[in-house]
């Protein structure tokens, strides 16, 4: 969270200035290349999520008359995020840009709390509708995505405790039971009423879909989806094919436009085929520019991985996906693609995903990410980016991705986490 952030609540708050959201302006440039480039990099960063925020001094009761010639401009402006332009508005800020991308209402988990969860001790963290954890292998990554899951397995340690929360409100899985209540209570002094959640907080948790996307199943021969039922592959992938045949029959026009997608990306092929192994079951393949076919067992890690975040969109709606890796397999070039279907369909369900690639860091916001490390005396510990030593500073010459890249050590990520969240027996 930026310090201009909790300036601009102070003002909306003190009722001393006036706030109006935008996207980012086009800029000048000297040059048409030049001008396509700048223009081309605002279009990311809008995708991306990034928003203006102008303010406007309040003096009596009217705006303060800060002039440049042209005009009143605004006594401040800032760069502020998608989710916290979101929460500007419910403060009482007003969106002046284009109404396509207006930030809409949403409700999903703000925070996490888990405790005595396999490797992690305690750890309490904020979340946003699209959210990375990153960190060195064996921090607790994985092991979080089995915590936030547990609301659908309910395989947890009886011991295990994880809470979530929204607003005032937040539902705890303890002991095999569901308690839900209010934030500041905490869960087991409410444990013996053994209450159920009620439908509109435990709809923004359960069903968790998980994604631990793998080649070979996605690969495998699938028997085909029952006319009315909903579209679903499972957690490796298997299914996908399934997936396509219910698009080319229900949806022709959805199937087309990732079919021409998917020919831009991999320009080699010509179209999606499907294929018919047997009379109940379908498999996938490409049909390439010379004419020949390549079936399923043919077909790269890259086209798969990238068909099955297309299809994403359209199987059955799951409030919470957590999603391992999903750089896998993906050519760089196809990692911002994949992040940008990502971030659609969190619009309407909230993505968490474990990650070890920059690129995929340099496509979110410094709200969107927290890096956990470990160490044996504290467990997992969550840092959120934007509160790692000099963030402000690094991240006026960095991407976000390439300052994880160039602070980090793949241990302990000494020189980028704060300092007190290192334990003087470790770092010493």
């Amino acid at each position: 969270m930026s310090r201009d952030f909790r300036l601009l609540m102070e003002h909306l708050r003190d009722r001393s200035a006036e706030v109006e959201l935008d996207v980012p302006a086009p800029q000048g440039s000297g040059g048409e290349a030049t001008g396509a480039r700048l223009e081309r990099a605002r279009q990311a960063a809008i995708r991306r999520g990034d928003r203006v925020a102008r303010v406007y001094k309040v003096v009596d009761g009217r705006r303060s008359q800060v002039t440049d010639g042209s005009g009143q401009r605004p006594n401040l402006m800032t760069s502020v995020t998608e989710n916290e332009c979101r929460t500007l508005i419910a403060a009482g800020a007003k969106w002046v840009g284009p109404p396509e991308y207006i930030p809409p209402p949403k409700l999903y988990i703000e925070s996490i709390r888990v405790r005595d969860f396999g490797c992690i001790k305690e750890v309490m963290f904020p979340l946003t509708p699209l959210h990375a954890l990153i960190g060195p292998n064996d921090s607790g990554k994985s092991t979080l995505l089995e915590a936030f899951g547990v609301f659908t397995t309910r395989r947890a340690d009886p011991a295990s405790e994880v809470t979530v929360s929204l607003g005032k409100r937040a539902q705890t899985y303890l002991r095999g039971a569901w308690i839900e209540h209010s934030s500041s209570v905490e869960p087991k002094d409410v444990l013996s009423q053994n209450l159920s959640p009620s439908a509109p907080l435990s709809g923004l948790i359960a069903p968790v879909r998980v994604l631990r996307l793998d080649p070979d199943a996605m690969r495998q021969p699938t028997n085909l989806i029952a006319q009315g039922s909903p579209l679903e592959y499972n957690t490796r992938g298997q299914g996908l094919a399934a997936v396509y045949d219910a698009l080319l029959s229900r949806r022709i026009d959805i199937f087309l436009e990732i079919s021409k997608r998917f020919t831009t990306l991999f320009p080699t092929t010509r179209s999606i085929q499907l294929t018919n192994p047997s009379q109940t079951t379908k498999a996938l393949g490409v049909e390439l520019l010379d004419g020949r076919s390549v079936g399923a067992d043919q077909l790269s890690e890259g086209m798969l991985y990238w068909l099955a975040f297309a299809a994403l969109p359209y199987l059955q709606p799951a409030p919470l996906i957590l999603i391992e890796e999903p750089e896998n397999g993906l050519h760089p070039s196809r990692i911002g693609d994949v992040m940008r279907v990502l971030r659609d369909i969190s619009k309407t369900s909230q993505i968490i995903v474990a990650t070890h690639h920059p690129l995929v860091i340099n496509e979110l916001q410094s709200d969107e990410v927290t890096i956990l490390t470990r160490t044996p005396e504290r467990g997992t510990i969550a840092t959120p980016l934007a509160s790692t030593k000099n963030f402000e500073q690094r991240s006026k010459v960095y991407a976000l991705g390439e300052l994880w890249l160039n602070y980090a050590d793949g241990e302990f990520e000494r020189d980028l986490v704060a300092d007190s969240t290192i334990p003087e027996s470790v770092t010493g």
